[in-house]
């Protein structure tokens, strides 16, 4: 009878416990409701369609960056803007009897090599502007159109100019045409990269809201003036605080003044075109999967006058919820971050919220006995569609599909799986001492 008693008391206990407990957690129902349906919705990561993800990033390939520059030409062409040294014995200049010798430079602003002003070869003649429509004027015969002509061409041409006016014999001519300066491209390059040589190592987890770009005014030569010099001039390529693209703003007419769409600079541009509202605007990738087509053509990289070439600075993070502490957390340029490493940069440690020190149980009560393993991944495609993906952190360590990687503005959320999170908070709350009180107690 007694021993009836005390089972029935402990019965009593049990109950209690048990009713206590469904009372405890009726205070986090709203979450495990919302752990439920939300999993219920969601999508399992290794039944994920994998057109859905960009290429790897680790599996990028770079540009062959020789693509950014231009071929030149084996001789120079000639065009407005050039300065040429041009003689014609007893004409130009009249009355000289010594040959007037130049000493050709580089422009005068211009931060490239060789350096500003070097010296790099005597001409004969005397210098001779081209004109806005490819003329020069030279004395006796006027207006001369030298647009397009190489040298030899050009020579040839004023020879046969002087020959038909009289001026020349035949046979004892002699006229030469050199290049004394090149034209140039004045170019303008904006980088919001770090622009000091100087490199500060910070926490992979800190978000570097302070920063400075820099910007520099270049005379480029024609045959020189694209990308690929504007960038060995201005720093060489972007660093990994900067995306791996650049975007080539185009001076002109065609110029829309509208403001850049905030979408179509990030996702421009599809064969060297720029979005309906920016038609003026080009998007180089400088990385790219590799055997793709090049976006771009090989006009797109060559720079005019004003055109402005813009190195973005790269704001690629994702976003911790649940029962990860909240973060902003930036993801590396150049290596891909899977689930268990975002757990882990989010944590300190892929045990979850515990972490490293075991604070949950550090109180005495067990605590999180059991981790949680639930990762819901709220992603956001291409085409404005919001996903909601379901990884399990126990299969990932062994199954690669659920060991899915995380993308730039994904929202990672921590939670535990309902019968996890009953048992979790139920030996938090009865750790077995009530149960060993009521059977003393019944003594």
């Amino acid at each position: 009878m007694i021993l009836t008693n005390k089972f029935k008391t402990l019965r009593r206990s049990v109950v209690a416990a048990t009713l206590v407990a469904a009372v405890t957690l009726s205070s986090t129902g709203c979450q495990l409701h919302h752990s439920v349906s939300s999993a219920a919705k969601s999508i399992p990561a290794n039944r994920l369609d994998p057109a859905l993800f960009e290429c790897s990033r680790e599996a990028l390939a770079p540009l062959p960056f020789s693509v950014l520059g231009q071929v030149r030409p084996q001789q120079h062409t000639i065009d407005a803007g050039d300065t040429l040294a041009i003689y014609v014995f007893g004409v130009f200049p009249a009355y000289e009897e010594e040959t007037p010798v130049q000493q050709r430079t580089q422009s005068v602003n211009q931060i490239y090599y060789p350096p500003q002003g070097s010296v790099v070869g005597p001409l004969t003649g005397l210098p001779i502007r081209v004109e806005g429509n490819g003329s020069i004027e030279l004395p006796l015969i006027g207006s001369i159109d030298l647009r397009g002509l190489t040298m030899p061409e050009a020579t040839e041409r004023i020879k046969q100019a002087y020959l038909d006016e009289n001026v020349l014999q035949e046979g004892k001519e002699r006229v030469t045409v050199d290049l004394l300066i090149p034209r140039v491209r004045r170019v303008v390059v904006l980088r919001e990269d770090t622009p000091s040589t100087s490199v500060a190592l910070v926490s992979p987890g800190a978000v570097d809201e302070i920063h400075r770009g820099s910007g520099e005014v270049i005379d480029l030569p024609i045959f020189e003036n694209d990308v690929l010099h504007a960038l060995g001039a201005t720093g060489g390529l972007p660093g990994t605080d900067a995306a791996r693209e650049l975007y080539v703003i185009r001076n002109g007419a065609g110029i829309n003044t509208q403001f850049l769409s905030g979408n179509s600079i990030q996702s421009l541009v599809s064969e060297g075109q720029g979005g309906e509202c920016n038609p003026g605007v080009i998007r180089i990738p400088l990385a790219g999967c590799p055997c793709d087509g090049i976006p771009f053509t090989p006009q797109d990289v060559i720079l005019d006058e004003g055109d402005v070439v813009y190195i973005p600075r790269r704001n690629e993070y994702f976003i911790t919820g649940g029962l990860l502490p909240g973060a902003r957390i930036p993801l590396p340029r150049d290596n891909d971050v899977d689930i268990l490493e975002a757990i882990a940069m989010a944590t300190g440690s892929p045990g979850g919220p515990l972490g490293m020190s075991g604070a949950a149980i550090a109180g005495g009560t067990p605590g999180y006995v059991r981790e949680a393993t639930q990762v819901m991944i709220l992603r956001t495609l291409k085409d404005g569609r919001q996903i909601n993906i379901r990884c399990d952190l126990d299969r990932a360590i062994t199954d690669k599909k659920q060991r899915i990687r995380v993308l730039p503005n994904d929202v990672v959320m921590l939670h535990q799986k309902p019968g996890v999170a009953f048992f979790n908070t139920f030996l938090n709350y009865f750790s077995g001492d009530s149960v060993l009180f009521a059977v003393r107690d019944s003594n």
